[in-house]
């Protein structure tokens, strides 16, 4: 079974739009939203741990959303992204998002490169960032256990 955590939500535009200037973490989002999801984060991951135990012959990968999502924040050009905070289809300063004209009515716009933008709509990513984190969790170290050891424990017949 794979767990997947909550991501860095103080980083989606909705979030950024609604939140006060002066509340925002070391990467420029918002600190009081990111704390929380942190804190439920780990509250997950204890409760994970908790199953392993009683659980011991069961497989529960844990998805490392909030690390994955978070390290791409903090170097956003290292993985083609130009526009961490602005959704790439909406509209209105300064994040490209109005609750009151999402994506698809008709004051909105597409931006022209949707795979330099993190955020499609304000709330959900771009194909791109979904990408990047699938990645992080298949083959990166953003997954525990790894996929790799999964796959290898597999082919091992285990």
């Amino acid at each position: 079974m794979v767990v997947q955590g909550l991501p860095v939500s103080g980083c989606l535009p909705l979030t950024m739009y609604l939140a006060p200037e002066n509340d925002r973490d070391d990467i420029g989002c918002v600190k009081s939203v990111n704390d929380r999801t942190h804190a439920h984060n780990a509250a997950l991951l204890a409760k994970i741990s908790d199953l392993r135990k009683r659980f011991p012959d069961s497989v529960i990968v844990y998805a490392d959303y909030w690390n994955a999502y978070h390290l791409v924040m903090k170097t956003p050009a290292k993985y083609g992204f130009k526009e961490p905070f602005k959704a790439c289809c909406g509209t209105g300063d300064p994040y490209h998002y109005n609750p009151f004209a999402t994506c698809g009515t008709p004051s909105t716009d597409l931006c022209p490169r949707p795979s330099e933008y993190i955020n499609w709509d304000g709330v959900h990513l771009t194909e791109a960032m979904y990408k990047v984190i699938a990645d992080m969790f298949l083959n990166g170290r953003y997954s525990q256990p790894p996929f790799s050891y999964l796959l290898g424990k597999k082919q091992r017949g285990g």
